[in-house]
């Protein structure tokens, strides 16, 4: 692992991305006050731990050139879904419930995938958008509340100053480095994301190999909305909706090439904490939320030509 580790900070697409975050925490610190207390560093790890698990799980089908743009509607799914589950059989079998229908939901697309022959994106868009539509006709639009004391714990909570849900962040992030970096399967995702008919040639098991990546995307979701729940207290069907975008944009922003077969995991987790630090900031400087939209779009924008710039003349 920490050759892993040491590989990732010599590569300088991710030694960049931390580059990156560490000059505009630097910034924030100066013209933005409050951001550097030990009670603002808290709360923006605490809140990038969100984006951060979905990022995690987009990282693994981004490395063998998928996507998932359904990762959204799932984590409004694992969220619903808890909720439903923990009024009549408790908060246990809810999150196992929950997860195991999220999971499923990255089956099915992987299966949409390998014997439909359906690009990553019309797939997984379509699996989204049905996926929104079957909860609105199930909640009606409302809000399903539930207090499950595990995910409260697990979202509010905090060991010597660092809140469990960074954690959990953190925990399943090492353990999708090794999966990518330090496994057979993850040397079969690099493959496929570098030529997937050269790895079909060479005895890649390709369809193995989707179904596990896009039910790991899915099954962190479900993670992130289960997290989210017990920071909220509500589920909601809109509640996963800005993980969509913001987690690809964590992917590539973290040194990942949205083509496949190359990135490290560690930018990601710089990734996210990049993107929360910016939101704040632009929450911060008091911006409606329809310019804060427009602000970060033109930010992550303005990031990723430079970044391809830095890659030119490197």
């Amino acid at each position: 692992m920490a050759s892993v580790v040491r590989g990732a900070l010599r590569d300088n697409r991710a030694l960049w991305a931390f580059g990156v975050l560490a000059v505009t925490w630097l910034a924030a610190i100066l013209f933005a006050g409050g951001f550097g207390s030990v009670a603002s560093v808290r709360y923006l790890v605490q809140t990038a731990s969100f984006l951060g698990i979905v990022a995690v799980g987009q990282t693994l089908v981004v490395m063998m050139s998928g996507i998932d743009l359904s990762v959204s509607a799932v984590v409004a799914l694992s969220a619903v879904v808890c909720a439903q589950v923990a009024a009549g059989s408790g908060g246990t079998a809810a999150i196992v419930v929950a997860l195991a229908v999220s999971a499923l939901v990255g089956l099915v697309n992987a299966a949409g995938l390998i014997w439909l022959r359906l690009p990553p994106m019309v797939m997984t868009l379509a699996t989204g958008t049905m996926i929104s539509g079957a909860l609105l006709i199930y909640t009606n639009g409302s809000p399903k509340s539930a207090g499950i004391p595990l995910l409260d714990a697990l979202a509010n909570g905090g060991v010597a100053g660092i809140p469990l849900a960074t954690i959990l962040w953190l925990a399943i992030a090492a353990v999708a480095v090794w999966l990518l970096h330090l496994s057979r399967l993850g040397r079969y995702a690099f493959a496929l994301g570098t030529s997937e008919p050269a790895s079909r040639a060479s005895g890649v098991p390709v369809p193995v190999t989707t179904l596990a990546m896009y039910a790991a995307c899915a099954l962190l979701a479900g993670v992130a909305g289960l997290v989210l729940l017990g920071f909220t207290g509500t589920s909601s069907l809109t509640m996963g909706n800005p993980y969509q975008l913001l987690s690809i944009a964590s992917v590539v922003l973290g040194g990942t090439s949205i083509l496949g077969g190359r990135g490290h995991l560690l930018g990601t987790v710089a990734g996210a904490l990049l993107l929360t630090l910016l939101t704040a900031l632009l929450v911060a400087w008091n911006l409606g939320e329809g310019l804060r939209q427009v602000a970060l779009g033109l930010l992550i924008i303005g990031l990723l030509l430079v970044y391809a710039r830095e890659r030119r003349t490197t």
